[in-house]
């Protein structure tokens, strides 16, 4: 920009008509902004829309998104700005809404169109096209009507638009990219046509900050007013955007700063927090690594889980096949003792046949003592002769006690003695002839041989005596009867019957006279006692007593001559008998020692069978007792039930002491994984480890969730020294940051002092009305200047981090200056606080900060815009830029013309919006008005929209040229007419 319009050597840029196609209210408008103009029209019209629907062609917008941040539309009634959809709305009604901004700069006169985009809400495209707006105008309105005032094209539309631009001119544009607007609108390429085509503002520099200040710019362009903070805010971003180097950028985010500081501080306060659970780590490690080595005792478990299994099955075919044999033993060992019974029955039968036969021995050969002592009492005689004298004995006795007991059977017995006596006389008479034939008998007559059988049978027979000589007859005939006798080793058989050998033996004739006179004695004393007793009564009753013993004695003698025949026979015979029974007994002893020696060894087997049965059971019950223990411990620890072995475990291996030592292991395990749990958890707790899926928390965590938190953690301790040398240089960084932000305060502090000072110089010399001196003050707040010296007392320099105390006083400024919410973000805007000037009027000493008029104010203000301005574009450039000053009724109509002096030589055009109740003087001042509230289409784009102006504006020359302020639609009017 330059204070000289028109000098040579500069580059012109302005903006030349404006129009507005079914929009803001209108049908139709065209205006001219190339010069000083004046809009009249009824209040509510839609003036100043009309006006500041420029932001939409200067700004690089494509949307009516954050409208208010980005074009600022206000609602001056009430005070606030108008939403995203009334904006567009207001601007874009329908889809035959554009807007059309025509423009010159070096390169040419081009315009640029806006219109309604349906590709996005609230977007509207841009299309360029290096023509100017005449060769346009048919395409949005058609002005041969009949009244002159014009009407809709019914074809308008964006499509048949574009194809007839296009068909003007090849270099038409349609760009909706907000880089490439950028690009095209602030190009400062002078020397390339092609690339400043299209500019309407060339900045110095295209970088980001220059844009928004120069937004900040077009913004207070728009809005002219004394007491508004655009003011500050437009001189923030020019300083912001004046700056020389990157790292004097003040676009400083507190909240990041003191975030970073948190999370350092948090970074540290964690480490410090880890390092101190590091002996708790220790612990853990210890206990991880025991249950580790633990761990196998879950598969040792499952093999010995295994084994158990497999051992039952074994031992049950064992126990099968042990109680069959145990059986089987059993029942050999029970036939062994019913055959030892049955011998030692027969062996107790045997035993006492042999018994009974001693004691018939016993008794025999008492019966044979008896008899041989009672035969040898007399002499030769025969049996059968003893009892006979025994018999006669007895019968004498009997006699002899009845005749003791009876008078009368005495006389009988003394009848009877006498008799006897007589028949003995008989016998000893006998004896005698006997004895004297005794060579005669016949045992002297026989041989042996044949005497032997005749003596078996009786010995009388042999000891018999014919008193002669046997004749051969006689003695052949016995000889043939003895022969009939069969001899055996006892004696003879006769027939069927056995008779026993019977010594040879002589008959003892003194021995048998001795006999008789014996019994002879006996009678005769017999006799004396009866003859006695009658005499005698006193001793009848010993006789009796004497007599029955004698009679009892010879009874007994009797027997035993009964019995004494057959001793010999029962001797041999018991004899027989013991020895055959011995022998037998002595068979059985034999089979019942082999039987004996059979039931031990079969006893033998069947106490082993038994103890391996006992010994099968016992193992089993123990297998049993192990496969509950085994599900006891599944039943403790439900996990195990999913360990699966390599192979089990070895049967013989399977045992209480086995399982005891597993349990044991299990126990620790379990015991070791409690230890690790309560320290994962407590790490949990403490916020050294993060459980986001609660694994932890649940009653029996997965092995690969406490392998996983282990390993985080001893990664953890393990990089423990690299985090601490991290978080040293990240703190460092940081503190470096501390320093350049205290730099940054700091240059930024100087750098708007040093702005203010060079402001204050370019205004040396400025005179407005009767001020002949005008400084500028730039305020800042004192928060922040408060901030500038805090910092200036620490030491930024080191590896730790501000003391805490910095940091809260930061924090005491961010909730001073910032409130709640929002952007914490310190930027120039925020530390520029306002704008205020000190004055001098001539005459005066000193400057006066006493504030001036409303119109003073204004043209200060516009001075200070223009100078900003020129910061922002490319040197040398010349503006005709429209700028709107809504407050022209506020302004001193005595400085009016020095304002708009003021205004032309800065490439400023003013235009303002007023109602017909404007001063006369005003309109005269301004030179050009345009009533654009008197006519009204027939037929327009849409009923709500029918106002319609264009054809030029109306006003005084002041003695300049017409083509000085003419429309160019006038031109033609311009020319002499021939008269």
């Amino acid at each position: 920009m330059s204070d000289s319009q028109g000098s040579p050597g500069n580059f012109n840029f302005g903006i030349r008509r404006l129009v507005l196609v079914d929009s803001a209210g209108f049908c139709y408008v065209e205006i001219p902004v190339d010069n000083h103009g004046l809009i009249l029209g009824p209040g509510n019209l839609g003036k100043s829309s009309l006006l500041n629907s420029l932001r939409l062609f200067l700004l690089p917008e494509n949307n009516f998104k954050n409208s208010r941040k980005k074009f600022a539309f206000r609602n001056a009634s009430a005070g606030s700005f108008y939403t995203n959809e009334e904006s567009y709305q207001h601007y874009f009604p329908s889809q035959f809404s554009f807007l059309i901004m025509e423009a010159e700069n070096p390169a040419g006169v081009h315009c640029q169109i806006l219109y309604r985009d349906s590709a996005s809400q609230l977007s509207y495209g841009r299309a360029f096209v290096p023509v100017g707006y005449d060769q346009l105008r048919p395409l949005f309105w058609d002005g041969n009507d009949e009244d002159g005032i014009g009407q809709a094209v019914p074809e308008l539309s964006f499509s048949r638009l574009s194809e007839a631009l296009k068909k003007r001119s090849k270099e038409t544009r349609l760009v909706n990219d907000p880089a490439k607007l950028k690009q095209m609108l602030y190009s400062s390429e002078l020397m390339n046509a092609d690339a400043v085509r299209y500019s309407v503002l060339p900045l110095g520099e295209s970088d980001e900050r220059r844009v928004q200040s120069l937004r900040t710019l077009i913004l207070l362009l728009f809005e002219m007013k004394a007491d508004d903070q655009a003011m500050s805010n437009a001189v923030a971003s020019i300083i912001e955007a004046d700056k020389k180097f990157a790292d004097d950028a003040f676009d400083f985010n507190i909240d990041d700063f003191l975030n970073r500081h948190d999370q350092l501080k948090q970074q540290q306060t964690q480490l410090t927090r880890i390092e101190k659970e590091r002996s708790r780590f220790e612990k853990l490690q210890k206990d991880y690594q025991a249950y580790q080595t633990l761990l196998r005792s879950q598969h040792d478990f499952a093999a010995f889980r295994d084994g158990v299994i497999h051992a039952l099955q074994d031992i049950g075919a064992r126990r099968k096949t042990a109680v069959e044999a145990f059986n089987e033993q059993n029942e050999t060992l029970r036939h062994v003792l019913q055959a030892l019974k049955k011998l030692e029955q027969d062996a107790s039968g045997l035993k006492g046949e042999i018994r009974s036969a001693d004691r018939r021995i016993k008794q025999a050969e008492q019966n044979q003592k008896d008899g041989n002592l009672l035969v040898s009492q007399y002499g030769e005689m025969t049996l059968q002769e003893i009892e006979e004298i025994q018999k006669e004995e007895l019968d004498s006795k009997k006699g002899h006690l009845a005749a003791l007991k009876s008078a009368a059977q005495a006389e009988i017995r003394l009848e009877q003695i006498q008799k006897k006596k007589q028949e003995l006389e008989r016998k000893l008479e006998s004896l005698k002839e006997r004895e004297s034939k005794q060579h005669w008998q016949l045992q002297n007559q026989l041989d042996e041989a044949t005497a032997a059988p005749l003596r078996a049978v009786d010995p009388r027979l042999v000891m018999a005596s014919p008193g002669q000589d046997l004749d051969a007859d006689s003695k052949a005939a016995i000889e043939a009867f003895a022969r009939l006798f069969v001899p055996t080793d006892k004696g003879f058989d006769w027939f069927d019957a056995e008779y026993q050998a019977q010594p040879a033996r002589q008959t003892d004739f003194a021995e048998q006279r001795r006999h008789i006179e014996g019994e002879l004695h006996g009678l005769e004393k017999e006799r004396a006692e009866l003859a006695d007793t009658a005499n005698q009564e006193n001793d009848r009753p010993r006789l009796i007593e004497r007599t029955e013993k004698e009679i009892r004695a010879i009874e007994k003698d009797l027997e035993t001559l009964q019995r004494y025949p057959a001793t010999a026979t029962t001797l041999r015979d018991a004899a027989e008998e013991k020895q055959a029974a011995e022998e037998q007994l002595a068979k059985l002893e034999e089979q019942a020692r082999f039987e004996q020696e059979k039931q031990d060894a079969v006893q033998q087997k069947a106490a082993k069978a038994r103890a391996e049965k006992e010994r099968i059971e016992e193992r089993e019950r123990e297998l049993a007792g192990l496969s509950r223990s085994v599900g006891t411990v599944e039943h403790r620890f439900p996990h195990l039930k999913a360990v699966e072995a390599e192979q089990p475990l070895n049967i013989e291996q399977v045992s209480v002491a086995a399982f005891d030592d597993l349990q044991t292991q299990l126990d620790d395990l379990e015991e070791r994984r409690r230890s690790i749990l309560d320290h994962l958890r407590q790490f949990v707790y403490l916020g050294i480890h993060e459980d986001t899926e609660g694994e932890l928390q649940k009653d029996s965590p997965a092995s690969s969730a406490i392998r996983e938190t282990f390993k985080g953690l001893s990664d953890l301790f393990a990089g423990m020294a690299e985090r601490w040398n991290v978080l040293e240089q990240q703190v460092g960084i940081h503190n470096e940051t501390v320093a350049s932000y205290r730099q940054a305060l700091k240059s930024n502090h100087e750098h708007i002092a040093r702005f203010e000072a060079q402001l204050n110089r370019e205004l040396e010399g400025v005179r407005i009305n009767d001020l002949v001196e005008i400084r500028v003050d730039i305020h800042t707040d004192p928060k922040f200047r408060n901030l500038v010296e805090e910092a200036n007392n620490i030491d930024p320099y080191g590896n730790q981090l501000q003391s805490d105390a910095f940091y809260d006083r930061l924090r005491v400024f961010v909730a001073d200056f910032f409130g709640e919410g929002g952007s914490k973000r310190l930027t120039m805007d925020k530390v520029i606080t306002g704008i205020s000037y000190r004055t001098r009027k001539e005459n005066a000493t000193s400057l006066d900060k006493k504030g001036q008029s409303t119109s003073t104010t204004a043209l200060i203000n516009l001075e200070l815009v223009y100078r900003l301005l020129k910061r922002v574009l490319y040197p040398g450039v010349q503006l005709s830029f429209p700028m709107v000053l809504d407050e022209l009724a506020s302004v001193d109509i005595s400085q009016m013309p020095s304002l708009l002096e003021r205004l032309r030589n800065q490439g400023f055009n003013l235009f303002s919006a007023a109602t017909h109740s404007a001063s006369a003087e005003v309109i005269y001042l301004i030179g050009r008005h345009l009533e654009v509230g008197q006519m009204r289409t027939a037929k327009p784009y849409s009923p709500q929209r029918t106002l319609v102006f264009w054809g030029g504006a109306e006003g005084f020359t002041n003695g300049e040229a017409m083509s000085h302020w003419a429309d160019q639609t006038q031109a033609s009017l311009m020319e002499p007419v021939d008269e």
